[in-house]
């Protein structure tokens, strides 16, 4: 073969490899991988317990309704469940301001009123959220709170309408709404959710708000439950954003901590309580009342985090607090061994601080024992001769006392009365009343 038709040949081979180059870098450059598409939705969530509704955890803890002259009251979770499902099915005219600056006087006069029920809430309920339980007619609700909620059925025979107050203690403001509903419909739920009423008394007190309490000796069934934990390691799964670098130490026998290089979770085995906090996050940023709720109901939620029959009992704007309080048959729970609340501090666009027990009360194993206390009648009388001013106190109530047992795995539940003043509870005892025993124990 000529050198000619050799050098022939090279071009052809080198145009040819320039060519398939030119191929593979248009290939390479216009490539795009074929990933398989991940759904997050997919990804298995962490959770704790049961998910559940906010009208689950938006729920008065009183209802006392004022008839003919006569006062009824409940605490019943069956009829309070009830009344709360009756206002889902409601829908509420525009929300009309009618006043401000309302004395003790005026609030009491209103629940005072015949044909009218009144619902306690602990916490002040911002009506934006509310809204998703009570439906209005309006879309821009004004940015206020209520704590009692008044329902008025004296004119409902003539015109087929409820009105509905809606009343800030905090705040001293009155707002009204109506509802157009058929008296056969409304009567029949009002005998459905008061079928557990008792006779109630109001205890005046002057240029004070009112207390409700019940008029007759009632029995309370003691609980013993067997205590059984959430893993501490299942919340470290369902609050760090990466699990697998939370790395675990021990201080003590009683503490432990979760932390990455973010967040730290410490765990109170004593007490059986965490605290999650995620430091950099801690803002002042003024949050709607509104938003800060949901913030707070989605974050515990979206873990499973009520664990037992949680509501919501507070609310602090300013420092973006939101607790709720344990109730376990239409009683709250107090206790000094542990923590029978959830509280949530709201940072920057996510948690700051998380506070929680990881307990749950899993099996009642005793034979039901019934536990009869004083009537609140008689509470009162025992409280006006002893060293307790009755100006101070803001709320009295029934509810449970979680107290240790000698088999540390065994927690009772006492049926006790207890008075709240500025936000704190206290146990009545016979100690407290200077000796007096009359039942309470």
């Amino acid at each position: 073969m000529g050198v000619k038709h050799l050098e022939q040949i090279k071009s052809i081979v080198l145009f040819l490899l320039v060519v398939l180059s030119l191929i593979l870098t248009f290939t390479i450059w216009s490539y795009t991988p074929n990933y398989q598409y991940i759904d997050e939705t997919q990804v298995d969530r962490v959770t704790v317990g049961e998910q559940k509704k906010i009208n689950d955890i938006i729920k008065p803890y009183r209802i006392v309704l004022r008839e003919d002259g006569f006062w009824r009251g409940t605490v019943s979770t069956s009829s309070i469940n009830k009344m709360m499902t009756s206002l889902s099915s409601w829908n509420a005219s525009k929300l009309e301001f009618l006043q401000s600056n309302l004395t003790d006087g005026k609030i009491n006069d209103m629940v005072r009123t015949n044909n009218r029920m009144t619902l306690f809430f602990s916490g002040e309920v911002p009506i934006k959220t509310f809204q998703s339980i009570l439906h209005f007619e309006q879309d821009d609700l004004p940015n206020m709170t209520f704590d009692h909620l008044i329902i008025d059925w004296s004119k409902l025979d003539a015109r087929n309408t409820l009105q509905l107050f809606l009343v800030s203690e905090k705040n001293r403001t009155l707002y009204s709404t109506t509802i157009t509903i058929s008296p056969n419909y409304f009567y029949s739920n009002i005998a459905s959710a008061t079928e557990n009423s008792v006779a109630y008394n109001e205890i005046f007190r002057e240029n004070e708000l009112s207390l409700y309490v019940s008029g007759i000796d009632e029995k309370f069934t003691q609980f013993t439950y067997y205590i059984d934990d959430i893993s501490p390691e299942l919340f470290k799964e369902a609050l760090f954003t990466d699990p697998s670098i939370a790395k675990k130490s021990v201080d003590s026998s009683d503490s432990e901590k979760y932390t990455d290089a973010r967040s730290i979770m410490t765990v109170d085995k004593k007490n059986k309580t965490i605290h999650y906090v995620y430091p950099k996050t801690e803002s002042f940023l003024e949050i709607p009342n509104s938003d800060l709720l949901y913030d707070s109901f989605d974050y515990v939620n979206d873990h499973g985090g009520f664990t037992g029959d949680y509501r919501y009992s507070y609310i602090n704007v300013g420092r973006h607090i939101t607790e709720y309080q344990l109730f376990m048959e239409g009683l709250p729970v107090f206790s000094s061994v542990t923590s029978t609340r959830i509280s949530t501090t709201w940072g920057e666009n996510q948690i700051f601080s998380y506070r929680r027990p990881y307990y749950l009360l899993d099996m009642d194993i005793s034979e039901k024992k019934k536990v009869q206390l004083p009537s609140g009648l008689e509470m009162i009388e025992l409280i006006k001769g002893s060293d307790i001013k009755m100006s101070s106190i803001d709320e009295i109530l029934v509810g449970y006392y979680l107290v240790k047992n000698e088999n540390e795995l065994l927690h009772t539940l006492e049926p006790s009365w207890f008075i709240i003043q500025n936000g704190s509870w206290t146990r009545v005892t016979p100690e407290l009343l200077g000796g007096v025993e009359d039942g309470l124990e």
